[in-house]
């Protein structure tokens, strides 16, 4: 058995995981992926998925302290415990990787410009998602941090990347075809309005229905509104803010996109496809 930390989740090429959570998604489309909602006992919560090939859980805490460790156990289908992930490290990858799979299917083909409202871990692992499948010609960044913004930005440089911090939210979505959501806001951080017809918004903040990073009126605006788990989003604790809107699940969307215009514009929910994370780890322990 193998045990993994952050400083391994670091070495793991982005494009791969990307491509991992392609393969997810389409394993869950296909009904090969068993992936029901998040379970919550006491101060943990759990997601849990199988294949014929792996099956695993997810295990991290939900109290307010200054880290945020999870565990990620892989067994294969001979019921050999493979190894663990343990660390901070693979749940943005995780996610920022889902995120870079719903801009390459929903987002228009030329769409090259990248928006981030927030600068922290998670905006910084989705701009590098995003870049494995759109080359990127600009990445505007605004946050409440000024000086957050400008540290990202500077890193994103480093990284080969076109960025720089905005002075507004408006701002970045004025120019941005790529718009990313990635705050702990309980109040939407943007104005629907402020979407530029032909723009992929992908929100991995608060979604719940009194805790919403983004206003819900941008559901009306929107042509397409996809989720990675149709079934976490219909058990959100609370409520999800867009429950009775119709959502399309991003594997079915990769086997037969619906046509669109354009002009277009589309909204991902990412909300979190139990399994994943599994999947993703068994790729991870897999002799290199």
């Amino acid at each position: 058995m193998r045990v993994l930390t952050d400083t391994d989740v670091a070495r793991f090429p982005v494009s791969e995981a990307v491509e991992a959570m392609r393969a997810a998604l389409l394993l869950h489309a296909q009904g090969q992926l068993n992936a029901p909602p998040r379970l919550h006992a006491g101060g943990l919560t759990f997601t849990v998925g199988a294949t014929p090939q792996v099956f695993g859980f997810r295990a991290y805490h939900t109290r307010d302290t200054p880290h945020d460790d999870q565990l990620v156990a892989v067994w294969n289908a001979s019921g050999q415990l493979e190894g663990v992930v343990a660390g901070s490290a693979l749940g943005p990858l995780r996610t920022s990787a889902l995120g870079a799979v719903a801009a390459d299917v929903l987002a228009r083909p030329d769409a090259s410009r990248l928006g981030l409202i927030g600068s922290g871990i998670q905006a910084r692992a989705h701009a590098l998602a995003v870049a494995t499948v759109r080359p990127l010609s600009q990445v505007l960044i605004y946050s409440r941090d000024q000086r957050n913004c400008e540290t990202l930005a500077a890193e994103l440089c480093e990284r080969g990347l076109l960025a720089q911090a905005a002075e507004s939210a408006e701002q970045v979505c004025a120019g941005s075809e790529l718009l990313t959501l990635a705050t702990n806001s309980p109040v939407p951080v943007i104005q629907a309005e402020w979407v530029r017809p032909g723009t992929h918004v992908c929100t991995l903040g608060p979604k719940e229905r009194e805790r919403h990073e983004f206003p819900p009126e941008l559901a009306a605006r929107a042509a397409l509104i996809v989720t990675d788990s149709p079934a976490q989003l219909g058990a959100y604790p609370g409520g999800h803010v867009l429950a009775s809107a119709e959502v399309l699940s991003l594997g079915a969307c990769l086997q037969n996109l619906p046509s669109r215009q354009p002009s277009d514009i589309t909204l991902f929910l990412s909300v979190g496809l139990a399994g994943t994370e599994v999947l993703l780890a068994q790729e991870l322990l897999r002799p290199r």
